[in-house]
């Protein structure tokens, strides 16, 4: 019997955070918007952030558009 996707991801402890599409795609694209100057840690926890929005995206039929900032709509630190 095959598992569920839910099950494997809750054995993972992760948990379903459901979401409309224009918020999953906010969470793709705003990862662009950090700064160069953050901590390593930071931009590796917005990319896999932005890389599992963008997947249910992708998974659910939803194209979407890459946005990129202009550098006054960038985050300051």
């Amino acid at each position: 019997m095959k598992r569920k996707d839910s099950d494997e991801e809750q054995e993972k402890g992760r948990l379903a955070f459901w979401r409309d599409p224009t918020d999953i795609e906010f969470l793709a694209s705003e990862w662009r918007k950090i700064p160069e100057d953050v901590p390593e840690q930071v931009k590796e926890t917005w990319a896999r952030i932005a890389f599992r929005a963008s997947s249910a995206l992708h998974k659910a039929g939803i194209k979407i558009e890459p946005k990129f900032p202009e550098d006054h709509e960038k985050y300051k630190i």
